[in-house]
């Protein structure tokens, strides 16, 4: 089992790692840094994983990554006084992990 930002990366089942980095970020926890070996290493993994999360025709697995870092940072740096309407943070994570889900093209 691989860690990344505190929580298990696993690049089979990115809109999970997401919501759980989401989770970890949300109650304090601090996210995950660009520049370093842990994101290397994150990298690394997701390039030779074999479940297809990765296009390399589309996204490069530092771009996918960090595309997956801003939308977990965007959703917990939105105060929740911003919302139009009260959204808990059990949706907030449901939201983060769809938005996940779109952006590698997972179908469930």
């Amino acid at each position: 089992m691989t860690m990344f930002g505190g929580v298990r990366f696993d690049p089979e089942d990115l809109p999970r790692f997401a919501g759980d980095l989401f989770d970890h970020v949300a109650a304090g926890g601090t996210a995950p840094d660009v520049d370093g070996a842990p994101f290397a290493d994150a990298v690394g993994i997701l390039a030779g994983s074999g479940g297809g999360a990765v296009d390399a025709d589309v996204f490069d697995a530092a771009e996918l990554l960090g595309y997956l870092l801003a939308v977990v940072h965007a959703e917990t740096s939105l105060p929740d006084a911003v919302f139009v309407e009260p959204v808990d943070a059990r949706e907030r994570r449901s939201r983060v992990e769809e938005a996940v889900r779109r952006i590698v093209g997972y179908r469930a």
